[in-house]
């Protein structure tokens, strides 16, 4: 199954979206995806191709990877994603949608409907991440330049972002931690997602390919996390949520919490995966995506 990139105008730059092919059927519904930080749409595409057999998905690219969008500011916060995610519908959907989102990709989204509720249908949030109240206000305490110097962040800003070949891109990648979960087919498509040819600019014979989300916007979205209880816990668009086993990305008091406040959420838990899971376990995961949003949209 081919996807196709489709380029719209919007207030503060062309948002790029990843449609998969638009089918005709009356019955079929559309579905949005909104994707975590340090990947694109494309690192997801054995999920949403599982995914499109029921549905005609689109995934919005965020603006680190708009070929226009300016680079982050120290003012920006998370909601800017939802903001930008919410002029996109208005532009290019029929009101209201279904939606799923990963990691800041769910926090972004559930922010949009926080805001604009009538745009959305239903919701499936996966690890939606953000920080624990004391997290933020500690964060909120330091200057933003003595934020980038954290150990997490720190890290991002230091870690490669070009190699001289993909398996050269996959060697760093497995005997990374981060992607010990992953087996060898879910790190091969990553890195098709991941990846894009070096530009001109890079002396010949020194790089081949470099990763295409910037790690100073990665930096920025470490550096300016939310706590984001209260934005979940807000939402009137109907919500499901797919959790994977316990994480920094999203700690237990958070879900503990959630449950306790809005008891109508519905909790899938698939703990045999980690907050990756979409991109480390794309079937079962699209699998639990499914049943949730067929009910949903029952």
């Amino acid at each position: 199954m081919e996807m196709t990139w489709h380029h719209t105008p919007l207030p503060e730059g062309t948002a790029a979206a990843w449609h998969g092919p638009t089918l005709t059927h009356p019955t079929r519904p559309k579905l949005v995806f909104h994707h975590a930080t340090a990947v694109g749409p494309r690192c997801y595409a054995p999920y949403l191709k599982a995914l499109a057999q029921d549905y005609d998905v689109m995934a919005l690219a965020m603006r680190p990877l708009w070929a226009d969008a300016p680079p982050p500011d120290p003012k920006w916060g998370w909601d800017l994603f939802g903001d930008d995610l919410i002029h996109w519908i208005e532009a290019t959907q029929e009101a209201p949608v279904l939606a799923v989102g990963h990691s800041i990709g769910a926090a972004t989204l559930a922010m949009a409907a926080t805001k604009r509720p009538e745009l959305f249908k239903g919701l499936v949030l996966i690890e939606p991440s953000g920080t624990t109240r004391r997290q933020a206000l500690l964060l909120g305490l330091l200057p933003y330049g003595m934020r980038l110097r954290l150990g997490p962040i720190k890290d991002a800003l230091s870690s490669p972002t070009r190699w001289p070949s993909k398996e050269a891109a996959f060697a760093d990648l497995r005997a990374s931690k981060a992607f010990r979960r992953f087996d060898d087919q879910a790190l091969h498509a990553l890195l098709e997602g991941l990846l894009v040819p070096c530009d001109e600019t890079v002396p010949q014979g020194t790089a081949e390919v470099a990763l295409e989300y910037p790690r100073a916007w990665e930096a920025h979205l470490y550096a300016s996390a939310p706590h984001t209880l209260p934005t979940l816990t807000r939402l009137s668009v109907s919500t499901e949520v797919i959790r994977g086993r316990p994480s920094l990305y999203m700690d237990a008091s958070i879900e503990a919490k959630l449950k306790a406040k809005r008891p109508d959420f519905r909790f899938t838990h698939l703990t045999a995966h980690g907050h990756m899971m979409p991109l480390e376990a794309p079937i079962p995961v699209a699998e639990a995506t499914r049943a949730a949003l067929a009910r949903l949209a029952a």
